[in-house]
C-alpha cells in the first residue's frame, strides 16, 4: 500500500464516528421522535378566545396569563414592535431611573392597594394579586401604580420575562386590570381597553 493510501484510509478511520457515537446519535434522535410525538398527542393549550379576553376586561374571569408562559423573551419584544406599529397604546415609554425600587412596606401603604384589597374583600384573593403586582411594583422601581399606563405594564412584564422571575401572570394582569377599571380617572377605563387589545394581539399570534 502507498504512503498516500495509507493515509487516505487513517483520514476515512478518523472521519467515521465511533460505534459508541453511533448509537448514542441513534438514541437522541429516538428521544427526539418521542419527544415530538408526546407533544403531537398533548391536548392544546386552553388559550381564551377573543370573546374570553372581551368578557375578561369586563371583569369576568379567564386564563389570559397563559399567553405569557414560556413566552421567549424575543417572540415578546416581537409582540411589543407590532402593538407599537398598531398604536394600540399611547406613544410613549418612560425610562426607569431609579436604581432600584423602594422597600416593599411601602407598597401596602400605597392608596391604590388598599383600595384593591376594599374591592376584592376576599383576603386570600387580594393577597394573590397584589404579591404579584407587588413584583411589577419592584421592576419600575417604586413607580406608583396609580401612575401606571399599559406601556409600564408591558415594560414590567418584559423585565420579568427577561429575569424570569416566577410570577402568576394571570393574577398579575388581572391586578392590573382591577387597578384601572376600579380608578375614579377617567383613563382608567381607556388603558382596561388597550390592555384588551393588546391581549387580544398576542392572543392572534400564539400558537396553541
Amino acid at each position: 500500500m502507498s504512503s498516500e493510501t495509507a493515509e487516505d484510509s487513517g483520514a476515512n478511520q478518523a472521519s467515521e464516528p465511533s460505534e459508541e457515537e453511533k448509537q448514542k446519535a441513534i438514541a437522541a434522535a429516538k428521544a427526539a421522535a418521542a419527544a415530538k410525538a408526546k407533544a403531537e398527542e398533548a391536548p392544546p393549550r386552553p388559550l381564551p378566545s377573543p370573546e374570553a379576553i372581551e368578557a375578561w376586561a369586563g371583569g369576568a374571569d379567564a386564563n389570559v396569563g397563559i399567553l405569557f408562559e414560556d413566552l421567549k423573551l424575543a417572540r415578546y419584544d416581537a409582540f411589543n414592535m407590532q402593538i407599537r406599529a398598531k398604536e394600540l397604546v399611547a406613544q410613549h415609554w418612560q425610562v426607569i431611573t431609579a436604581m432600584q425600587a423602594p422597600d416593599d412596606a411601602e407598597f401596602d401603604t400605597l392608596p391604590e392597594v388598599g383600595r384593591l384589597r376594599k374591592h376584592y374583600k376576599d383576603q386570600e384573593l387580594a393577597r394573590r394579586r397584589l404579591s404579584n403586582l407587588r413584583v411589577a411594583w419592584r421592576e419600575l422601581r417604586g413607580k406608583r401604580p396609580n401612575l401606571w399606563a399599559v406601556p409600564d405594564l408591558l415594560a414590567a412584564l418584559r423585565r420579568i420575562l427577561d429575569k424570569g422571575l416566577e410570577v402568576d401572570y394571570n393574577e398579575l394582569l388581572a391586578a392590573a386590570r382591577d387597578l384601572w377599571s376600579t380608578s375614579s380617572s377617567e383613563a382608567g377605563q381607556s388603558q382596561v381597553a388597550q390592555l384588551e387589545a393588546c391581549l387580544a394581539l398576542i392572543r392572534k399570534g400564539t400558537k396553541k
